[in-house]
């Protein structure tokens, strides 16, 4: 066990896209900050799933991500922790009192830390909770965050090795479903549309169907839903599966139009299941040591719902999507926002008592 002082540093839990992001920017503003990450590597769920590009705009990740993760690797201003977590926080603000441990070599740090930012991410839904889709039992049945691997790799086939002649995508699985997770996680719509084009692109004549609630785009990435259709020539249909057969060579999907108000039956080589986003291990635990708040669906709940970073205990702010479901690009800038609140947080408790 050994105690650190590093002036009082900023404590950034998590290592993805808004730890990352406030953590540069707290270097950058010449400060010290610690970055505890759980994994043994930094980057979030984009560097852990491989995501092949980002949308909207079809960003390699990694022009994206590995800027910022060299950054961190390198900076002297950041101290990087990996496969570590935030076990215990007493004191108080401008003087809380840590203990980190290496969960694999069983040892500890205690540090003072002047504030504290929590950006524990999220994970994707596990559809094996949900029997409709056959995911985890069915041949071809994958989610979006695996079919981003098979993209990232350029090649996309099924079990068989070949690729698929006619694909669908499922939209809203586990997101807005009572019986599941009814918040939505405002991304998979566009996620799905920008894999579609993908496949498109990889696979000129490959079918591509879209089977959605709604279709929620938001802002510019709007121009996707658009191309999608004009450009790749991508199907729409407006419905709800019920089921997902396997029938020896096909998948067999079950479900009913809703716009015609009809059932249907149709034949795919592959379906890919558009799982939501939902709280992650980290964000429970972080909400434990440092006694915050989690609304009713288990994200950490801000003191005012629009302003993500306040989380109602003075010197500890929250980034990204620990708070709610949300794009990457939006997590940079909620990083960004955190780390401006715990650097004048961190100044303004220095003025009153030296450091």
């Amino acid at each position: 066990m050994m105690m650190k002082e590093q002036g009082r540093p900023v404590l950034v839990i998590g290592g993805g896209p808004a730890g990352l992001q406030a953590a540069k920017d707290i270097a950058e503003f010449g400060e010290q900050v610690v970055l505890v990450e759980r994994r043994k590597e930094l980057g979030g769920a984009p560097i852990r799933w491989s995501y092949h590009t980002l949308a909207p705009d079809f960003r390699p990740t990694e022009e994206v991500m590995g800027p910022l993760v060299e950054f961190c690797e390198k900076n002297d201003n950041v101290t990087v922790m990996k496969g570590c977590v935030v076990e215990e926080c007493n004191g108080r603000p401008g003087e809380f009192r840590v203990r980190i441990k290496d969960e694999s070599a069983k040892e500890f740090t205690e540090m003072v830390v002047s504030s504290i930012i929590v950006a524990t991410g999220f994970e994707h839904f596990d559809a094996r909770v949900d029997p409709r889709y056959g995911y985890g039992r069915l041949p071809n049945v994958i989610g979006i965050n695996e079919l981003e691997v098979m993209l990232k790799q350029r090649r996309v086939v099924g079990h068989d090795g070949r690729p698929p002649k006619r694909v669908a995508f499922i939209f809203c699985v586990g997101s807005r479903d009572r019986s599941t997770n009814p918040w939505c996680c405002t991304v998979c719509c566009g996620v799905s549309i920008k894999q579609g084009i993908e496949i498109k692109q990889l696979l000129p004549d490959t079918q591509v169907y879209m089977i959605y609630m709604d279709i929620r785009t938001m802002g510019l990435w709007e121009k996707m839903y658009w191309d999608s259709m004009e450009k790749y020539g991508i199907n729409f249909i407006r419905g709800r599966v019920g089921e997902v057969y396997f029938t020896g060579e096909r998948l067999l999907v079950k479900g009913e139009d809703t716009l015609v108000r009809g059932p249907f039956e149709v034949l795919f080589d592959m379906v890919v299941l558009a799982v939501g986003i939902e709280p992650g291990p980290g964000t429970k635990q972080a909400a434990n040591v440092l006694k915050l708040s989690l609304n009713e669906y288990g994200f950490l709940a801000p003191r005012l719902p629009n302003v993500h970073f306040d989380s109602g205990k003075e010197g500890i702010f929250l980034a990204g999507a620990c708070v709610a479901p949300m794009s990457v690009e939006e997590a940079l800038s909620e990083g960004s926002a955190a780390a401006m609140q715990a650097v004048k947080f961190r100044r303004n408790i220095v003025k009153k008592v030296p450091v």
